[in-house]
């Protein structure tokens, strides 16, 4: 046994795995599954939108003439999103613009 003022003579080996080195890249299964969770996240956001469209139209079939803050409102969505859904749906021909608000065909 060493003496408690001698230095240790073990050899410190560096760590392996992604802890040796912060700023390295993840192992490629880390990678695999992060790439598998954006892409299912994705696929919801796609077919959210889907459903948002269907609500949107759904509304305007119910309330002729409702403007962008009234589908907000009404379907507790983001008004910028809204704005950004009427005129993709105006410019599909699923919808039409209004003397006032929107209203389907």
């Amino acid at each position: 046994m060493p003496h408690p003022d001698e230095p240790n003579p073990r050899v410190e080996l560096p760590a392996e795995g992604p802890e040796r080195n912060p700023e390295a890249a993840p192992a490629r299964s880390v990678r695999r599954a992060t790439a598998r969770r954006a892409s299912n996240r994705r696929a919801t956001a796609r077919h959210r939108q889907t459903d948002t469209n269907a609500s949107i139209i759904e509304f305007l079939a119910q309330h002729p003439g409702s403007t962008t803050g009234d589908l907000a409102k009404a379907l507790n969505l983001d008004p910028g999103n809204v704005a950004t859904r009427l005129t993709q749906l105006t410019k599909a021909g699923e919808i039409r613009r209004a003397t006032h608000g929107y209203r389907t065909k």
